[in-house]
């Protein structure tokens, strides 16, 4: 049964609640026809979500376009979850409304992120087990270690090229560079023959990918590149026939999208023009987050031009910029601040509106500051804010002759974004988040601080235990050394705190645990460890999340070595244990979900993508006291950055090379760091506050030294040195 495009527009007025009729450009996005490719650049806070999820009902209920045939893809799972539910949640709420007695299978709509959407369509065709980038970076890390690759000179030299000469190189920072190298080749679709034959010192690197490629093709498993590169090279033969049917796709973020995903796209995208259907793209060039993960702004700005070139097609373009999540003075700010650097401007979507209020939006608080001398003053000062946030629901300041009565409600939904969420630095330095958690639980027991990033995973006190019991099991002894050769220092020194950790919680719990087994069911043994840690596990929310991760990494480990699941003693300890005591792990944040109203949260930028909350505290420098080289990356860049090095490295053997343009390094980075801020400060509904040094407020050193100025994009500085924020005087500092 079909309505009328007018009933349905009543239909999203009166009964979802949802007004697109004084929002022109939702209302000609959600009706368009089905034949309508479209274009759209979704400010924050526009209501894409909702755009997307109606234009699906429209296309179901108006259209009769049958729910099989429609895709959408998005970034995250969390974000396909989401989507998804709210989907079914409003089509059955129109359902009940219209007594509609038809059956519509509103599960066969297909949402996903495209590597799970690949794995189900590749399915069908040959059965292959996938891996996840926890279990495939151990996998890595056990090739890394093997014949001591970490300690090949030439590796290391080509890693710090890379890097600037900057950072660290222990295994776990060079297994990350490798994973993310080897990543890159695939996204970009490199000519790999052609890069290995022009390859010199580097060609270990290349040595050290073959390896990690054969291991996964013997063990007959995948990971997600090379899931993508496969699920591409069947849908250019035209070998997954169940796709021939779609009529509408529908691909979500666009602006973080690589070449070989725009590639998978078009490909689809010409079943659904050939079917009468279209393909809509959903994003914003200032939240492009994810270059560093292979993702090509210019596949997003450019656009109209690649898609009508490669399929002759020409999208409607639709600016979504009408905000309808922040107060006015926010939304003011983010205006301001997206506009500060001239150059900038050169990179973004042409003819970019402003964002603008909704009708209903108030104009709130001013923007406000917290900066403090030093650490432990910025800690005590704003945990204390924040405490009385979220426990007292106010906090009452006056500056002049006014009082201004801070508050986002009973219990607001509260962050702190950070460059970096971790608590303690790689040289045992505390941080800003740690002693926030500190404060805070010093404060009031009932507050807790969520951060399951701030520390490596290895060295977390459940995992330790976890990887002890099971380090007990297989050498009880503890005389590991005399049986494998090639441990880095750090990696010893994880063991034996494991260890140690283990055997005192077994001297203080009742645990039973069978040691020195020549052979392990690795699963049975996990399984077990975890029935018997249970109460451990669901202590808080953190370590639930550390035990999933951890399950996970092992299992998948597991499998990719042993079809029946038992292992021996020296694979347990080679495969599994030595590379996760490594570094190898690293916490997916799609892995979890969290409620974000139930804890005080505290995550990196990266991770608030597509997040909201009621109070938004930015730390633009809790870290920087001075003006040294070190800290540039993070404030005003002086090059272009390992992200920017290997795609210049790459893109000559890449369809790339004649994409990218010619932007300098030290642009890119500082076009990186605007839109990283950009993100941070659009996530605020209420409030939002920008935290840091004293340093960061005045924009110089101090200490008799006011001449020498520190610049900061975060705080109001153009790439050419000039800062638009004298003192910050459209901050009021409390």
């Amino acid at each position: 049964m079909m309505i009328s495009e007018d009933e349905f527009i009543n239909i999203i007025e009166g009964l979802l609640k949802r007004n697109v009729k004084d929002n022109l450009n939702q209302k000609n996005s959600i009706m368009a026809p089905v034949d309508e490719n479209q274009y759209l650049v979704a400010g924050p806070g526009s209501g894409k979500t909702t755009v997307l999820v109606l234009k699906i009902l429209k296309y179901i209920f108006v259209d009769d376009i049958n729910p099989e045939t429609i895709i959408v893809t998005t970034f995250t799972k969390k974000a396909a979850r989401e989507l998804k539910d709210r989907t079914i949640r409003w089509a059955n709420i129109i359902i009940k409304h219209l007594s509609l007695e038809e059956n519509i299978n509103l599960d066969s709509i297909i949402i996903g992120t495209l590597d799970s959407i690949a794995e189900e369509y590749l399915s069908d065709i040959s059965p292959v087990e996938i891996i996840d980038d926890l279990a495939s970076s151990a996998i890595m890390m056990q090739v890394l270690l093997n014949n001591q690759h970490d300690k090949d000179k030439r590796l290391r030299q080509f890693v710090k090229k890379m890097n600037n000469n900057q950072g660290r190189s222990s295994a776990s920072d060079l297994n990350k560079f490798i994973h993310n190298f080897r990543e890159r080749i695939f996204y970009d679709m490199v000519d790999y023959e052609r890069l290995i034959a022009n390859a010199n010192r580097e060609k270990i690197i290349y040595d050290i990918i073959n390896e990690y490629d054969n291991q996964l093709k013997q063990r007959n498993i995948m990971d997600y590149v090379m899931l993508e590169t496969k699920f591409h090279e069947l849908l250019s033969k035209n070998q997954i026939h169940r796709l021939e049917n779609i009529r509408i796709l529908l691909i979500d973020e666009y602006q973080d999208t690589n070449y070989l995903q725009e590639q998978i796209y078009f490909n689809l995208a010409e079943y659904a023009i050939a079917n009468g259907g279209n393909i809509t793209v959903v994003g914003d060039d200032d939240q492009a987050l994810y270059r560093f993960r292979g993702a090509s702004i210019e596949l997003f700005t450019n656009y109209i031009t690649r898609i009508k070139s490669q399929l002759n097609i020409t999208p409607k373009k639709i600016f979504l910029q009408k905000n309808y999540r922040s107060t006015s003075n926010i939304i003011d700010f983010t205006n301001d601040f997206i506009h500060i650097d001239p150059i900038y401007q050169k990179s973004r979507t042409s003819n970019k509106p402003l964002i603008t209020p909704s009708g209903n939006t108030i104009k709130g608080c001013p923007i406000f500051g917290i900066f403090r001398n030093n650490l432990e003053e910025l800690s005590t000062d704003l945990s204390e804010f924040i405490y009385q946030l979220k426990v007292k629901n106010g906090y009452k300041v006056t500056r002049g002759e006014i009082e201004y009565e801070i508050s986002a409600g009973n219990n607001p939904s509260i962050v702190l974004l950070n460059n970096s969420p971790r608590e303690i630095t790689a040289y045992n330095k505390k941080r800003l988040p740690f002693f926030i958690r500190e404060s805070l639980s010093y404060k009031d027991e009932e507050v807790t601080v969520f951060n399951p990033r701030g520390q490596n995973i290895e060295t977390t006190e459940l995992v330790s235990i976890i990887c002890g019991l099971i380090l007990i099991c297989v050498d009880s002894k503890g005389d590991y050394p005399e049986k494998l050769e090639n441990i880095p220092p750090h990696t010893n020194k994880t063991l034996r705190l494991w260890r140690k950790n283990a055997l005192e919680y077994i001297s203080d719990n009742d645990f039973i645990i069978n040691q020195e087994q020549t052979s392990i069911n690795m699963m049975n043994l996990l399984n077990d460890i975890s029935n018997q840690l249970e109460d451990k596990i669901k202590e808080n929310s953190e370590n639930m999340i550390y035990n999933e991760i951890i399950h996970d990494t092992i299992e998948q480990t597991s499998n990719a070595i042993s079809e029946d699941g038992i292992l021996t003693n020296n694979q347990i300890l080679s495969h599994i244990l030595i590379p996760i005591a490594t570094g190898a792990v690293n916490i997916d944040d799609d892995m979890f979900d969290f409620d974000i109203y139930e804890n005080v949260n505290v995550m990196s930028i990266h991770q608030s993508k597509g997040l909201e909350f009621d109070v938004v505290i930015v730390d633009v420098g809790s870290d920087i006291y001075n003006n040294q080289s070190t800290t540039a990356f993070k404030r005003f860049p002086k090059n272009g950055g390992s992200s920017y090095n290997i795609e210049k490295y790459l893109k000559v053997y890449s369809p790339l090379n004649n994409i990218l343009g010619s932007i300098s390094g030290v642009d890119e980075a500082f076009n990186d760091l605007i839109r990283r801020y950009f993100v941070a400060y659009s996530r605020s509904k209420t409030i939002l506050v920008l935290t840091g040094l004293t340093s960061m407020k005045d924009g110089y050193k101090g200490d008799f030294q006011n001449n020498i100025f520190i610049q900061n994009i975060a705080t109001g500085w153009s790439r050419d040195k000039v800062w638009h924020w004298m003192n910050l005087e459209n901050i009021i500092h409390i």
